[in-house]
């Protein structure tokens, strides 16, 4: 199976209180997103990660990072990743990332605003969070964009068919519902 998702941020402890995480600490965080990927994931599954996975910036926390985590994982680097070394065994690191899933196009980038203008997909991306939810939401569907920042969607990756769940509502969606499996 395939996921998606976005800035985990681990080791950020700022990132709490900027994103209002539900954390009382960067330990209490990371061990629930490192539980919450190794949930939903397994060893079989592939990975789409869009970027800004740690905030240590150091190469030897990113690979720690990575060898807890299931999956194989493509990872399209965010603007916090420009340290990260371009190869890691079981990682496949690039700018942008495109696949198509049960007939649909997908073009995924960290921040929205570097997608081509002409995509006729769907952009799945991070960058924003849960900050700006009236221009960044989950699913905004008047610009097939998807915001897949970890505070959207529960704080785990989302599986593509839930995914596709989600788009054929054909509706603006603040954040992943609760009424999708």
């Amino acid at each position: 199976m395939q996921f998606v998702v976005s800035d985990t941020h681990f080791d950020h402890g700022n990132i709490i209180d900027y994103c209002d995480r539900p954390y009382d600490s960067v330990e209490q965080m990371n061990e629930a997103l490192v539980a919450n990927w190794n949930a939903a994931v397994g060893e079989d599954d592939e990975v789409v990660f869009l970027g800004d996975l740690t905030m240590a910036n150091d190469f030897g926390a990113f690979s720690t990072w990575v060898e807890r985590l299931d999956g194989t994982i493509q990872f399209v680097l965010g603007d916090h990743d420009e340290w990260v070394m371009p190869t890691l065994d079981g990682v496949e690191i690039r700018e942008t990332y495109q696949f198509e899933y049960e007939g649909v196009p997908f073009y995924c980038v960290h921040d929205p605003d570097d997608a081509p203008a002409n995509w006729r997909g769907w952009v799945l991306h991070g960058h924003h969070h849960n900050n700006w939810p009236d221009r960044f939401p989950f699913v905004n569907p008047d610009e097939r964009r998807v915001n897949v920042s970890v505070e959207l969607i529960d704080y785990a990756p989302l599986a593509l068919p839930t995914l596709l769940d989600c788009l054929t509502r054909f509706t603006w969606l603040d954040r992943l519902p609760d009424d999708v499996e």
